[in-house]
């Protein structure tokens, strides 16, 4: 088992996870899909029945449920933007999110709370 997540955490979440950093205005809907295919891959991964709850084999396997780590990448992304030299991706940091739209691309940081410079 421990193989399996090995592969996992080094082959396919990277590939699940690709540019998730930017993924603001995906909707719920798209990140449901994701984290339902993760979560089936993962259950197979340790051969749970369906009635485990998913919480029960996360603890076990000690991997992040599929919302907590692209949010856990898009800090560090975020957080990472004044070490990088393109000015374009710079820009991203200098993002106004519109008051009538319903996803601006913070909802993958709801619950974070940058310190404050």
């Amino acid at each position: 088992m421990y193989n399996k997540l090995l592969l996992y955490t080094a082959v396919l979440r990277p590939i699940l996870t690709y540019g998730s950093p930017v993924w603001g205005y995906a909707a719920d809907s798209n990140i449901k899909t994701l984290e339902v295919a993760q979560n089936s891959i993962i259950r197979n991964i340790v051969r749970a029945d369906r009635y485990t709850r998913n919480s029960k084999i996360y603890e076990d396997t000690k991997i992040l449920p599929f919302k907590s780590y692209i949010q856990k990448l898009a800090i560090s992304f975020f957080n990472n933007l004044p070490n990088i030299d393109n000015e374009n991706v710079k820009l991203l940091n200098n993002y106004i999110p519109m008051p009538d739209l319903k996803r601006p691309r913070r909802i993958l940081l709801d619950s974070y709370n940058p310190p404050n410079n």
